[in-house]
């Protein structure tokens, strides 16, 4: 039989089927770069959360908690940070560490980032 120059029955199914196959990667490529930009941008988010609920803390050592607007919540804590004293004399100043942690829900899954930092208060600030 003589090749008229068009393409068999068999070579345009597999075509169809090699097109079908890349499509579908493609779409799960796209599906998970959108699912991990979500999460960056949840981190990012956390982060920024913490580092402002750090920044308004009172010195005085106290555990609290709470919800921010966009539904991710916090929990803190401020302690003294014991250092050692230098031949009985009271410094003017005192270290504090404060933790702050943020947790939020994805998809049924709980997600959390905690910060943890020294900060220089005066000595009277702390009861």
């Amino acid at each position: 039989m003589p090749h008229n120059g068009g393409f068999t029955l068999m070579e345009v199914l597999v075509a169809g089927v090699i097109m079908t196959i890349s499509f579908v990667l493609v779409m799960q490529l796209f599906s998970r770069g959108q699912r991990l930009s979500k999460n960056s941008c949840n981190y990012t988010r956390a982060v920024v959360h913490a580092k402002d609920k750090m920044e308004e803390i009172s010195p005085a050592p106290e555990t609290d908690s709470g919800e921010f607007e966009d539904g991710f919540t916090w929990e803190a804590i401020v302690e003294p940070f014991a250092t050692p004293e230098k031949d009985g004399e009271q410094s003017l100043f005192s270290l504090i560490i404060i933790k702050v942690k943020i947790i939020w829900d994805d998809n049924n899954k709980e997600h959390s980032v905690e910060l943890v930092t020294l900060k220089t208060v005066p000595a009277e600030q702390i009861l």
